[in-house]
């Protein structure tokens, strides 16, 4: 179990007397007992953790926040925001999950709400509207039209995204939500969602989904993304006060997406049902259609707890920083092979938006590299130094479930995003990581990979032996005590005159420690969630 320790005391009246003091104290002092959570077959709790580190814990990790009613008593609302876009044009690949959604059947206890919009030529099998967007209600035999008038929306408007939320709580109010975007994915910087009425550019970035939820006024059970590359630490952090768990790919996602049918059957007979063993049927259930399937591909989808990220992001950032000229000297983003053509109609999820790039390079084929994915725990495991323990042990805490197929095994469930040499990349980058809320200095550092020596080194990950053979086979957390994490204080790390960054909108370090952002939006910017003087200045040892 994580955190326990063996304490030796020489004198055996001493632990007499220690064991009985230990049992007043309780007493009179009881601390509650943190769940245990189980991590593809591993279980893990929080409970054995002394007076100085269950203070750490209220601070670093959450529980989650949705309290269910129990005994298949819970109502359930879930929204799609299905932007269809190329995707349903070209291959009617939205209009097979809906497909899916009505095979699953009916509950009288779950509402299923899907905004069908973006898309220019919907499949004519459920009377979608290609010249508006609608919303529809999912039932055993089809589908209900239960909105229209609004127009066609535009699907990467954050505002679009907010209506859809408020709409359909205050319509179908529930004790259970959950959220599923249905579309493109493009990782943290690029965003989501191809909307073929705009712009190829246009994307929903993560601080627009922020504001679109913190709008909506609904916390979430769980914030799922049927596309591609978006589980990420970043994303976790966006949606931080939004929900419990996320459910998300951390590579390309295949044509066939999510599997539908057996989740919503499972949630439609026990509307109770945890969602840590919901989670793992959506993730097998994806894991399981690519791998039987002629249609399929490699896949990985994961179950991430929300309420571990600021644990995994200082834990980061610690490791990090004190591994700086490691990381600044080989490109870590995954670049094992090509995954596909960025051609639209390929593969579910790929940015297709994006695909001009890859047509000026003359190629029409991407890798993880070409959108900076760096898998943290692979990371974490081939630079062995003091912080490594301390990151791992957070990502089995953050990890809740995740499966994997084909050359996706070697992917370990979530990553982080270093602009190796693309300044252009990392400009976009602050800004968006700004508007969220992550720290300064931390944007900052990240610069340092636009102009790193080895961007254009790639790890050879094909020669990577770490000995990992998964999550279910990991575990290194259990072990681990919390007490001994001497974590980094990036509070004395930052030197001044050692950084220097700016763009058309924003200035770090420019005048000596001012800073100037012209379009600052305070009101996006959560400070509280996100102040960690107060674990630094914490003395818990």
């Amino acid at each position: 179990m994580l955190g326990k320790k063996k304490k030796r005391i020489s004198i055996k009246s001493l632990l007499g007397i220690a064991v009985l003091l230990f049992v007043v104290w309780v007493m009179l002092f009881p601390v509650e007992e943190m769940p245990d959570k189980t991590a593809s077959g591993s279980e893990y709790g929080r409970d054995s953790l002394d007076a100085k580190a269950v203070k750490f814990w209220d601070s670093a990790v959450r529980d989650p926040q949705v309290k269910l009613k129990g005994n298949g008593e819970d109502t359930v609302t879930i929204l799609m925001y299905m932007n269809g876009s190329d995707l349903e044009t070209d291959d009617g690949q939205a209009s097979v999950d809906i497909e899916e959604m009505i095979a699953a059947g009916k509950s009288e206890k779950v509402n299923v709400l899907v905004e069908t919009l973006g898309t220019k030529e919907w499949s004519s099998k459920y009377n979608i509207s290609s010249k508006e967007t609608q919303i529809h209600k999912v039932e055993k035999d089809g589908l209900v039209t239960v909105r229209t008038g609004m127009g066609q929306l535009d699907c990467t408007k954050e505002e679009t995204l907010r209506d859809f939320i408020k709409w359909g709580a205050e319509n179908y109010p529930a004790d259970r939500y959950i959220l599923l975007l249905w579309d493109h994915g493009g990782g943290p910087v690029y965003g989501f969602g191809s909307d073929e009425f705009r712009s190829e550019d246009a994307a929903l970035t993560i601080d627009e989904i922020q504001r679109a939820l913190a709008g909506g006024g609904v916390y979430f059970d769980f914030i799922g993304m049927d596309c591609c590359l978006m589980s990420c630490l970043e994303v976790c952090c966006a949606c931080y006060d939004y929900c419990d768990y996320m459910i998300l790919s951390e590579d390309f996602e295949s044509c066939l997406g999510w599997e539908y049918t057996l989740w919503l059957r499972s949630l439609y007979k026990n509307t109770s049902i945890s969602t840590p063993e919901l989670g793992k049927t959506i993730v097998d259930a994806m894991v399981n259609a690519n791998r039987i399937d002629t249609n399929g591909d490699d896949a990985i989808l994961a179950l991430v707890d929300v309420g571990c990220t600021k644990l995994v992001y200082t834990a980061w950032k610690d490791f990090a920083y004190a591994n700086e000229d490691a990381l600044l000297g080989k490109n870590y983003s995954r670049a094992v092979q090509p995954r596909g053509k960025a051609l639209k109609s390929m593969l579910h999820g790929e940015k297709g938006m994006f695909s001009y790039f890859y047509d000026l390079l003359g190629t029409d084929e991407e890798t993880l590299a070409d959108y900076y994915i760096t898998d943290i725990m692979e990371v974490a495991s081939n630079i062995n130094s003091e912080e490594s323990a301390a990151l791992k042990a957070a990502l089995g805490q953050m990890i809740v479930h995740v499966n994997a197929y084909g050359k996706d095994s070697g992917m370990t469930g979530i990553s982080v995003s270093l602009p190796y040499g693309d300044s252009e990349f990392y400009a976009d980058m602050a800004r968006i990581f700004l508007n969220c809320g992550f720290d300064q200095p931390y944007v900052a550092w990240l610069n340092k990979f636009t102009t790193a020596d080895g961007y254009s080194d790639f790890y050879d990950y094909e020669s990577w032996d770490l000995g990992w053979d998964g999550w279910d086979s990991y575990d290194a957390y259990e072990d681990w005590d919390w007490n001994e994490w001497d974590y980094y204080d990036d509070s004395s790390y930052w030197n001044d005159s050692e950084y220097y960054w700016e763009s058309d909108d924003y200035c770090y370090n420019c005048y000596g420690d001012d800073w100037e952002y012209d379009d600052w939006d305070y009101d996006s910017w959560d400070y509280d969630n996100w102040d960690y003087d107060d674990w630094y200045d914490y003395d818990w040892y």
